[in-house]
């Protein structure tokens, strides 16, 4: 049974008539960041599986439809804009305009906001799924699940997975791996671009010569605790003296980051690749690049499960924090040996946020010493 989904009917609520039948339209909502939405990906497999003749819909915002319009499993994309045409009060009607002309039978709301949940409940979609966490969505899903987040009982991608047991679903947790979509355009400019570089993978195996390519990603949104910029520097370094390339990459607000790690890398002759800055382009640009690449090192961000996504091994590096801490929001793969998950190795007792000077170990993200990250990255790519 193992990848399989299982029924319990025992424990669902009993089915209306409208997801008996055989090809029900079914929107799924996940309208906030990247690695948010690969992470609901899992719940488009399981919905496909169960409902193999279902019109599906992803909603998310502009800047993610790039790698999930191609998703195994999404029939089409709806992009939710709450600061552009969808904002206001006439944006609102327009959001009810557009829900409604779909016709949907199934609504999955992953990450509930009252805008979202509202205009759903305003056009009378039949079944409306969601967590029970804020007080809107109380009023507005008529099929929620109490949800507390927050105490980080599981993972992210399960919490997403357990909605669906309102549909008489259940999956075992990470059965189902996060998933997204890259463009043979996509990925025949990440050859390209790589080979302008200087690094072409064909020649390389013709050679023989071993070299492998590592992704780094040293940025990222301020979501959690990162590691020290200059440590990635440091693993950048030995990575090259293992005889390996190193790509540094970046977002369009991390030009300044990856200027500095150019800088510092050509001081000690070390050459590196920079991907990113104000010549960055979509996100499904720098997801041709990961499939390219042999290893990604990154903090817990959205590039790090784009990796993950595309199957490639990853190193990455986390805070003892609760809410911010890997049970939740880690790799989300069923071989745990196939990450590196590097954590310091404190008491730290914090649920929400970094005490900072105020606790005995800050900064704690120090304790991962560049020397463990390597060695993770040598077992790694030793594995591939």
């Amino acid at each position: 049974m193992e990848n399989q989904l299982v029924l319990e009917p025992k424990d669902a609520v009993p089915l209306p008539p409208t997801l008996n039948i055989r090809a029900p339209r079914i929107l799924v909502a996940r309208p906030d960041r990247i690695g948010d939405v690969i992470l609901s990906t899992p719940v488009i497999a399981a919905l496909r599986k169960h409902y193999p003749n279902a019109t599906i819909t992803f909603l998310v915002r502009d800047f993610v439809a790039p790698i999930v319009r191609n998703v195994p499993g999404v029939d089409s994309v709806f992009i939710y804009d709450p600061d552009g045409r969808h904002s206001g009060v006439g944006g609102f009607f327009r959001l009810m305009e557009e829900l409604k002309a779909q016709d949907f039978d199934v609504s999955i709301v992953l990450h509930s906001t009252l805008r979202l949940a509202a205009a759903l409940f305003g056009v009378g979609v039949p079944n409306r799924i969601g967590p029970l966490s804020k007080p809107h969505s109380y009023i507005f899903y008529n099929r929620g699940s109490r949800q507390r987040r927050s105490q980080v009982e599981m993972h992210e991608a399960d919490y997403n997975l357990q909605l669906l047991r309102k549909l008489g679903i259940r999956v075992g947790s990470h059965k189902l791996p996060s998933r997204i979509g890259v463009s043979a355009e996509r990925k025949a400019w990440a050859k390209r671009w790589l080979a302008e570089q200087g690094w072409d993978r064909q020649v390389r195996e013709e050679k023989g010569d071993g070299k492998r390519l590592v992704a780094i990603h040293p940025g990222m949104g301020g979501s959690a605790l990162n590691w020290p910029e200059n440590y990635y520097l440091e693993l950048a370094r030995a990575i090259v003296k293992e005889g390996h390339e190193v790509l540094f990459t970046g977002g369009p607000g991390e030009g300044p980051l990856l200027e500095r790690m150019k800088i510092q890398a050509a001081k000690t002759e070390n050459n590196v690749l920079i991907y990113g800055g104000d010549k960055s382009g979509s996100v499904d640009h720098l997801a041709a690049l990961f499939g390219e690449v042999d290893l990604v090192v990154a903090p817990s961000t959205g590039p790090l499960h784009i990796a993950v996504a595309l199957g490639k091994p990853v190193v990455t590096f986390y805070p003892p924090i609760r809410v911010q801490s890997a049970i939740r929001w880690g790799p989300y793969i069923e071989d745990s040996e196939g990450a590196g998950i590097l954590v310091p190795e404190v008491y730290c007792g914090e649920d929400f946020k970094c005490r900072g000077p105020k606790c005995n170990y800050f900064p704690c993200m120090k304790m991962i010493t560049p020397r463990e990250a390597l060695g993770e990255v040598l077992r790694l790519l030793g594995r591939g």
